[in-house]
């Protein structure tokens, strides 16, 4: 390729939006894909990457389904959705997802793979999980990476949300803001080179645990799940 073709092909390069949305999803619900439609109308990405957790580090204890079993029914969840992308970021070499993987990484990760002019990286995240980011390896690094998009729930506020930033990361005042919609409240903060967005409104009143505990006692899952999901659960006897 020669140097002016090289500045063509760039040229041509539009910018992604690219959104990073994990999870055990274990399993995934419709709780998970209203919040990632609502991320997806507000800041319209060119595609959105559900990565089933391999083994998340704060969940050690806790027992999961294979990640065979989890990753299918992320993938089955995303076939209605054109720009919804079954990620196997965290599958392993092995596919069995029984290695221990880290946002920071991943997030690295897709920055080498999206890492054109002007491509972001959003990572999607709920308040309480983004509440327990300082446990998490490489925090800070992790927050000047991406964007971030919180899908806030009652009861929380966004200085609560700010107060586990630190300080030092957050830009001045004075720093050029971008406006969300000329709406303030919709960011949590500006920080050096990203911004951490809210989501507010996502009713997200599903649980996975209850979803498992109804399959187990072989309750009625139907409009929890989205109906490929449900049918993959009932054949596989998930959760029995």
């Amino acid at each position: 390729m020669t140097i002016a073709q090289a500045h063509r092909t760039a040229a041509k390069h539009q910018p992604r939006r690219i959104a990073l949305f994990g999870g055990s999803f274990d399993p995934i619900h419709n709780g998970h894909l209203s919040v990632a439609r609502a991320a997806d109308r507000r800041f319209n990405f060119d595609e959105i990457h559900f990565i089933a957790a391999s083994r998340p580090p704060h969940k050690l204890k806790q027992h999961l389904a294979p990640f065979p079993h989890r990753f299918a029914m992320v993938s089955l969840a995303c076939t209605e959705h054109p720009h919804f992308v079954p990620s196997l970021a965290e599958a392993g070499e092995d596919f069995s997802g029984t290695q221990l993987h880290y946002s920071v990484d991943t997030v690295r990760y897709f920055r080498h793979v999206y890492h054109g002019h002007g491509d972001r990286i959003f990572f999607i995240i709920g308040a309480d999980a983004f509440l327990d980011i300082p446990m998490w390896k490489e925090y800070e690094t992790l927050l000047g990476l991406c964007d971030f998009i919180i899908a806030n729930r009652p009861g929380i506020r966004s200085e609560a949300l700010r107060l586990v930033i630190p300080p030092d990361l957050i830009a001045r005042p004075d720093a050029k803001k971008e406006s969300e919609n000329g709406n303030p409240s919709q960011v949590v903060a500006h920080l050096q080179r990203t911004t951490v967005y809210l989501l507010e409104n996502v009713s997200n009143e599903i649980s996975a645990t209850d979803i498992r505990r109804r399959a187990h006692r072989g309750q009625a899952i139907h409009g929890l799940v989205s109906a490929r999901v449900e049918e993959y659960i009932l054949k596989q006897g998930l959760y029995r």
